[in-house]
């Protein structure tokens, strides 16, 4: 935790909004912590970085 704190990296809790993203997203990808985080990042507007192939299925802002 320690790095963390000298970084500006945040913990980005799961909200409410996030589980309703969830809810309304096509279920393209089997696995459920990848669904929250393509939540996240549409819910957010935030970029995601990640190589999985499933990701660019639901036009979220990949970074990779």
């Amino acid at each position: 935790m320690a790095e963390l704190t000298q970084t500006s990296i945040k913990i980005l809790p799961i909200t409410f909004a996030h589980i309703l993203q969830i809810s309304k997203m096509d279920y393209l990808h089997k696995d459920p912590f990848d669904r929250i985080i393509i939540a996240q990042g549409l819910e957010e507007g935030f970029s995601i970085i990640s190589k999985d192939p499933n990701f660019p299925l639901y036009q979220v802002n990949l970074y990779w």
